[in-house]
């Protein structure tokens, strides 16, 4: 690289920096007008003479209709494939019915250690634009693809962190979201570009996976058309699978059905925040990395939050913290910020924490929702793992928590 050229992208990345625009330039002001006019009429705080019982009925119908993913019940089929034992925890591959359209693959990682039955939590995945593997970036398994130990290191300080929960005496279910991992887009005829971007490269290497994710990426705006086409919602799919993710853990022998709970980074944290939300049965909660109030997303000067998976009239009626407040007080919600995340403004996720902590105030437990900030970018590291797991520990209690502390 020249002297001059140095120089030049120097100069471009300082100007870029500053740069405090919104990425929607001009069309912000109009969509942050749309938002102000209707606002989020059914927060907590418009119930008004509501009861907090009707309040959440109705905001919980308005969710599931916005979803728009209604399929007909089936039986859970819960099958085991597969089974591994490794330092205190037994890892089943197994599948289960997520409607009559598809199965749902997930690991089961069961204490071999303590007595159960056991607290157990849903372990969601992240989005993090990897769609080529989902449930592997929770769980270590042998032989597994040389380019997931560079997405935990950068992500999750290195660990499975489903597995570090597991030794800590809890069973802990992953599945893989639709789109991601055993259930990502794949072709019998592979169109043309794919084909192009994949050529000289072998899936063992990283750059294959690159590759394939960013053609993966690309796609998801046909996705979510074809989905609506389909009457349903990307959304609707994952957060009605994640909630078949708490049946199946519920139906265990192995697990205490009145102690369940959920967390997640990034996607896995939207996910969370959903199942929050959706789930009576959850007495506990993280979300990590994806809580802030919407209406601060236009202050952005970049890109972001693109290749979402999202139920966009939602929005209509409530903001991103409504959804996790419907869970107050019942389950005891910690959300993790990461104070340098380039996904949000500092002053949209100050805003979510007062907006949720508002709500758990008001009907009388404080206590049972927490906000940390944590000076570091995008990631669920091993200090935040560790209060997590202690917040999942103190509301799910139980013989056996917090063993191979």
């Amino acid at each position: 690289m020249t002297r001059r050229l140095a120089l030049l992208l120097i100069a471009s990345s300082a100007l870029f920096a500053q740069r405090t625009e919104s990425w929607l330039g001009t069309l912000a002001p109009i969509a942050r007008s749309i938002q102000r006019e209707r606002g989020f009429p059914m927060a907590f705080e418009h119930k008004g003479a509501v009861s907090t019982e009707e309040w959440r009925k109705r905001a919980r119908a308005e969710l599931e209709r916005a979803l728009a993913y209604f399929p007909q019940p089936v039986p859970l089929d819960l099958k085991v494939h597969a089974v591994v034992r490794r330092n205190g925890v037994e890892i089943r591959t197994v599948s289960f019915a997520g409607s009559a359209h598809y199965r749902i693959p997930a690991f089961l990682l069961v204490p071999v250690t303590g007595r159960g039955p056991y607290p157990g939590v849903v372990a969601l995945h992240d989005h993090g634009g990897w769609f080529y593997h989902g449930k592997e970036k929770l769980v270590r398994m042998e032989g597994e693809h040389a380019a997931l130990a560079g997405f935990r290191g950068q992500y999750y300080g290195g660990r499975a962190w489903a597995e570090e929960l597991a030794r800590r005496g809890f069973v802990v279910i992953v599945p893989d979201a639709f789109y991601w991992g055993e259930r990502r887009l794949e072709y019998r005829e592979p169109p043309e570009e794919l084909t192009r971007r994949l050529a000289g490269l072998e899936p063992a290497q990283g750059e294959y996976v690159r590759a394939w994710n960013a053609f993966a990426r690309e796609q998801t705006a046909v996705l979510n058309t074809w989905l609506g086409f389909a009457g349903t919602t990307w959304m609707g799919i994952v957060a009605q699978d994640d909630r078949r993710a708490v049946e199946a853990l519920a139906s265990l022998p192995e697990v205490d059905a009145s102690r369940l709970g959920c967390a997640g980074l990034s996607g896995g944290g939207y996910r969370a925040t959903y199942l929050t939300g959706l789930e009576p049965r959850l007495k506990a909660a993280v979300i990590v990395g994806w809580m802030t109030s919407l209406a601060t997303t236009w202050d952005l000067p970049y890109a972001s939050h693109m290749a979402l998976f999202d139920a966009a009239s939602v929005h209509a009626h409530l903001d991103h913290p409504d959804i996790a407040s419907l869970g107050a007080p019942g389950c005891a919600l910690f959300v993790q910020n990461c104070a340098r995340d380039r996904l949000f403004t500092r002053a949209g996720m100050e805003a979510a924490a007062q907006k949720i902590r508002a709500v758990y105030e008001a009907l009388g437990h404080p206590e049972r929702y927490r906000m940390r900030f944590y000076d570091v970018p995008h990631q669920f590291n091993v200090e935040m793992q560790e209060e997590a797991f202690d917040w999942l520990a103190e509301w799910l209690g139980g013989e056996g928590t917090r063993q191979g502390r």
